[in-house]
């Protein structure tokens, strides 16, 4: 709702201070002028506070994509990181299992080169 200035009171009080009657008119008139220009309706803020919520919700919808992706770009390197340690660790269990194999083949042959060696 636009706040009405009452130029006439404004008018009348001026002229009472025994100011011209142009004078009085031309005062009133800058205060309305004033006031028209430079003041803000409540539609003027509703409209602002629209055409800010709008581009809060932008905003908002904007970084909500953005952190998606970089979740979604760090959860990829997640799981290749973790492909790649599973691979690091089956190749390292092969490893291991072959150096027990040859460290037990190695045994039994002492203990078959032994029994040998008493058998004779």
């Amino acid at each position: 709702m636009v706040t009405a200035i009452d130029t006439l009171k404004i008018y009348e009080r001026l002229r009472d201070a025994e100011l011209s009657d142009r004078a009085a008119k031309e005062i009133a008139e800058v205060f309305r002028e004033f006031i028209e220009e430079r003041l803000a309706t409540k539609r003027d803020i509703e409209v602002t506070k629209s055409a800010l919520k709008a581009d809060i919700d932008l905003a908002k919808t904007e970084i909500k994509a953005d952190l998606e992706l970089k979740i979604e770009s760090i959860r990829a390197d997640l799981d290749a990181k973790i492909e790649s340690t599973k691979t690091e660790i089956a190749t390292s269990k092969a490893e291991t299992l072959k150096w027990i194999f040859l460290f037990w083949a190695g045994q039994l042959f002492a203990i078959f080169a032994m029994f040998k060696s008493f058998i004779k």
